[in-house]
């Protein structure tokens, strides 16, 4: 019984693990749709150059979670997966996607302070 919780949570995890890019994502897609917010006041094409990279990273980091949690719901031999480079350039994403976005909050504040 142990051994298949075990299972389950390995399942999971790469679930909860892509809300994080995911969020990003759908945010990045709201600033876009509703005319980027702050980014317009300031007309500087790095802000959007950082709001569509951290939008594709994004991305990516959410489709590499749910691609290695469908294969490892049909695969028995996990250790492949665990020791993948594909794991850790989901990982290395999702905290670009979190660098991008605390620089692009970074800006966000500076602007609107001064």
């Amino acid at each position: 019984m142990n051994k298949t919780k075990k299972m389950q949570w390995m399942q999971v995890r790469w679930i909860l693990l892509s809300c994080v890019p995911l969020f990003f994502f759908f945010r990045g897609i709201h600033l876009i749709l509703t005319g980027g917010g702050w980014i317009v006041t300031t007309d500087q094409p790095i802000h959007w150059i950082l709001l569509f990279l951290e939008i594709a990273i994004a991305i990516f980091a959410a489709c590499g979670c749910f691609y290695v949690w469908y294969q490892e719901s049909y695969v028995l031999n996990k250790k492949f997966f665990r020791n993948s480079m594909f794991i850790k350039t989901i990982i290395i994403a999702i905290l670009f996607t979190f660098v991008i976005h605390f620089i692009r909050v970074g800006f966000w504040i500076k602007n609107s302070v001064l």
